[in-house]
């Protein structure tokens, strides 16, 4: 070949790589010119179109883990709205967008949506979940629920639906059983749960900064406008759960290194002592005398032995470091925590509602349960006239709950749902009381400390309700009716031999 053809086609080459290098770099430089633009012209625009962008490679990011994972499609709009429940907790509980007034509540819309698609790719899971005990009083409880409905919605409206959540919710324990059908979902979900964990960790420790949160977060609500960030309805509750967790499952998500489970589990200690919440303190020592009556030496041991290195780290911080922060309603110190602890059973000079208060909301509730103490008075009316003047969001709201979930459902549903609401939970102790004697004989040993952290999460979150409303608000009932689900469906298919073959049989 001639020299100057060879050097002719060298030229060209030459031509088109400077072209195609030129054209990329007036491609980005264009781009900069027209984002910058936009941060000068349309500074909203633009974090739109970046949040939209961020959203997009999240989903896709999401899409592709469950592949990898095994999981199936339902499951994504699930762990996603369980997860903004536990992390965001009243914030993402009031993320709703409204059309023609009517409010479409997004926590909800995925819910209901995982639900609906998790029935529809398991024919058999409605007939499966018909054989748990706890279900069926689910059902029961619905079907009261309705009766009310049709007398409550035209004399209430939407405030009846409102109301009437704390007995629909426990539908989504039929997810729960359905996460549990398959094997390999218990490794993925407790990697998820120590994540979620970890997550609510780190965001219960900016509560010093709740108002800075506030003031610039963006804003949705129901019936009342909400902060989306800087709420910390339940982080405590959900801390304690999360050191237990790390506790009892950690060693199977995080092998190596062995401690840092361990160092996990001492922040989630930390964090309660910013959340300051009282009934924890009951709820701790409730959790050390189970573990010893079950036998669980290295556990008792590992919890025991952190609580006083979390005390000695306040103490050293706060005393002799002389850091000053900020709990919910006091400073992080040992002088406000003996303070604190008396306030269990005197309110002179403690800090933290009274317990005169508690006991004045209780008498208000009871009387709407003798005006109609067989069927109860259902949906719709406030249960207390309090007006609620040191919330959040500073619109002095209605109380509308007594503080104490039992008593709800017994002035909203009479003797009749009360026997039903107790018949739930003797079914899911008795489940539980089965699963903890067949622990020891579980091929699984991830499956059997699951399900004993889910007993524990069980006790931690009834002592809650007896001082509050978490069955109320579904930032808190979702996801306790989700992991029950969960447990019954590990109890029940993958708890002993005997179980999994029944389980074989039933997917033939």
């Amino acid at each position: 070949m001639p020299d100057s053809v060879t050097n002719t086609s060298a030229s060209l080459q030459l031509h088109l790589r400077l072209t195609k290098v030129d054209r990329t770099d007036i491609t980005w430089f264009a781009l900069f010119v027209l984002v910058g633009g936009l941060a000068v012209l349309c500074p909203l625009f633009l974090l739109g179109c970046l949040a939209a962008i961020a959203t997009l490679g999240f989903c896709r990011l999401m899409v592709l883990h469950v592949r990898s994972a095994g999981l199936e499609f339902w499951q994504v709009p699930l762990l996603i709205a369980v997860s903004g429940y536990m992390v965001l907790n009243y914030g993402f509980d009031n993320l709703a967008f409204h059309i023609g007034g009517f409010p479409i509540i997004i926590s909800y819309g995925l819910m209901y949506a995982s639900l609906a698609l998790a029935i529809c790719s398991h024919p058999r899971l409605i007939t499966r979940a018909l054989q748990e005990p706890p279900i069926l009083c689910v059902l029961a409880l619905l079907g009261l629920t309705f009766f009310h409905l049709v007398l409550d919605i035209p004399s209430y409206g939407i405030w009846a639906l409102r109301d009437c959540t704390m007995c629909f919710d426990g539908i989504f324990m039929v997810a729960g059983l359905a996460c549990a059908m398959k094997s390999n979902n218990i490794v993925f979900l407790t990697k998820w749960m120590m994540v979620i964990f970890v997550l609510t960790m780190i965001y219960s420790f900016t509560l010093p900064w709740a108002e800075e949160l506030w003031s610039w977060s963006p804003e949705s609500g129901v019936f009342l406008k909400v902060p989306l960030f800087g709420n910390y309805h339940g982080s405590g509750d959900l801390l304690v759960a999360g050191a237990l967790f790390s506790i009892c499952v950690g060693s199977y998500v995080v092998s190596r290194p062995t401690w840092l489970t361990l160092f996990l589990a001492l922040g989630q200690f930390l964090g309660v002592a910013i959340t300051q919440v009282r009934r924890m303190y009951v709820g701790t020592v409730v959790v050390l005398i189970i573990l010893v009556f079950l036998g669980e030496a290295k556990k008792f041991a590992k919890f025991f032995i952190l609580l006083p290195s979390a005390i000695l780290i306040i103490l050293l911080a706060t005393t002799l470091g002389g850091i000053e922060i900020s709990g919910r309603i006091g400073p992080v110190n040992l002088a406000f925590f003996e303070d604190h602890i008396r306030s269990l059973h005197t309110s002179e000079g403690t800090p933290g509602s009274s317990v005169e208060s508690r006991i004045g909301m209780v008498d208000e509730a009871f009387q709407h349960f003798l005006s109609h103490p067989v069927l109860g008075e259902g949906f719709g009316q406030p249960l207390l006239t309090q007006m609620d003047m040191n919330n959040a969001e500073g619109n002095n709201a209605v109380t509308r709950t007594p503080h104490n979930s039992s008593l709800t459902y017994l002035a909203r549903l009479g003797v009749v749902g009360f026997a039903i609401w107790v018949a739930f939970h003797l079914c899911l102790t008795k489940r539980f009381i089965y699963a903890l004697r067949q622990r020891r004989y579980c091929d699984d040993k991830r499956v059997s400390a699951f399900v004993l952290w889910a007993f524990l999460f069980y006790v931690l979150f009834m002592i809650t309700s007896f001082v509050e409303a978490p069955f109320e608000f579904p930032s808190s009932a979702v996801p306790f009716y989700f992991l029950m689900g969960f447990a019954l469906g590990l109890i029940r298919w993958h708890l002993s031999g005997r179980n999994k073959s029944e389980h074989r049989l039933l997917r033939l």
